[in-house]
């Protein structure tokens, strides 16, 4: 497996060695904003209820990357949650940038957080029979290596065996000149026949929806999803404007950033601007808050965006992502957590909560993910101020935090 950016794929499993750090300090902070669900905004008696419950966890969870005498802290992390009808709340511990408190509406780089809105799209422009997931891409994209074969549901999946970007080249050129170099490159793969997570097959699938539906991919995402959802916190980095995202941090070493860090010692230091902030586009260029998140990934999940049909394809998972899951985990030897992942939906299956699905994604400065769990009708959002976060980059934070985030809420509700 080669290693992605901006992605939500496990690039390594467990991170092992000692990885020593400069965080900063844990703080907990319950700051001000407002609700994109229109329930009661933050600095309500939920939000600091839930802040109160959540801060032990908060700083457990920012410090347990340690290892040995050595610590790799989080800086710091954004907590969302919605149960049931309930409102989201939000609270947040530690900083977003040095000497800067996190606040609960700070807004993030959310990385391939934004796949989900580029799959949603997708579908549902097959819906309105726009284009359908059977196309092949050749009648967007001509120049594609097998674009006679390779369908747009591939691209979903994941399943396209085209080559991934030139990240030296990300928020240096535009999109479409990306996807050309990629068709420069030898597939790795035929069409349909593995899973590899391909950060370029989401660029293309950007430009597909603007050539299909002759509408630029902001227009359409501010559209049909920002605007009816009120996700007043949310744009796409490049062409929309909003509250400033927060820089984060980076784990570095002497072999790179980031997971290439993974079992030797680092220091955690701030975030510098990054070119993939805009340049990652559909496939890992949105800002949003955790709270707005909470909202969006409820509202997919539970049927509120697509129709039954398409939430069901979004939801399936795919044997070739199945297959490839199962043997990553077997080959780490530790427990499966990730089951695999459907056309733009992922699904894990969470210690006390049960199944949930949604999307992981880690850009330089910060790494997060946005997930629901339909058994206990639970929305919950981590955003950390660092890539990566936590020992399982592919998932950070759900195991440790989804069950308590659970019993809060409930706690909440029962008072």
């Amino acid at each position: 497996m080669r290693p992605t950016r901006f992605a939500a794929i496990l690039t390594t499993l467990v991170f092992a060695g000692a990885l020593a750090a400069c965080a900063p300090a844990p703080t907990d902070a319950s700051g001000s904003g407002s609700n994109a669900s229109g329930d009661a905004g933050a600095g309500s008696a939920a939000d600091a209820a839930f802040a109160d419950r959540m801060a032990a966890a908060l700083t457990q969870w920012r410090a347990s990357p340690s290892t040995g005498p050595f610590a790799f802290e989080i800086p710091g992390t954004a907590l969302a949650a919605s149960l049931g009808d309930g409102e989201v709340v939000a609270t947040a511990s530690g900083e977003g940038a040095p000497d800067t408190a996190l606040a609960p509406d700070d807004t993030f780089h959310i990385g391939s957080m934004t796949k989900l809105f580029t799959a949603a799209l997708i579908m549902q422009l097959d819906e309105e029979g726009v284009l359908s997931l059977d196309d092949t891409i050749d009648a967007w994209l001509p120049a594609a290596p097998n674009g006679g074969t390779i369908t747009v549901r591939m691209l979903l999946q994941h399943e396209s065996g085209l080559a991934e970007l030139n990240f030296d080249n990300v928020g240096k050129v535009e999109p479409q000149a990306l996807i050309d170099e990629v068709f420069t490159e030898t597939p790795v793969f035929d069409p349909g026949t593995e899973y590899e997570y391909l950060n370029a097959g989401y660029i293309m699938l950007g430009r597909i929806a603007e050539l299909a539906a002759e509408d630029p991919y902001d227009v359409q995402v501010d559209t049909r999803f920002i605007e009816p959802l009120k996700l007043t916190s949310t744009y796409l980095d490049g062409a929309g404007s909003g509250a400033e995202a927060v820089d984060g941090f980076v784990l570095t070493c002497d072999a790179g950033e980031g997971a290439d860090c993974a079992g030797q010692f680092g220091t955690v230091e701030a975030q510098s601007a990054s070119p993939q902030w805009p340049g990652a586009w559909s496939a890992g260029s949105m800002v949003s808050s955790a709270r707005d998140q909470a909202v969006w990934i409820r509202a997919l999940v539970d049927g509120d965006v697509v129709d039954d049909a398409h939430l069901a394809e979004m939801l399936e998972l795919t044997p070739n992502s199945e297959e490839f899951y199962a043997a990553t985990y077997d080959a780490a030897k530790v427990p499966p957590v990730q089951l695999g992942e459907g056309a733009g939906l992922a699904t894990w299956d969470v210690p006390g909560v049960g199944h949930c699905h949604g999307h992981a994604g880690a850009i330089p400065g910060s790494n997060g993910i946005a997930a629901y769990c339909p058994e206990v009708d639970l929305a919950v959002v981590i955003l950390n101020a660092i890539e990566p976060a936590g020992l399982t980059p592919g998932y950070p934070g759900l195991t440790s935090l989804t069950a308590g985030t659970l019993g809060a809420l409930e706690a909440m509700g029962a008072e």
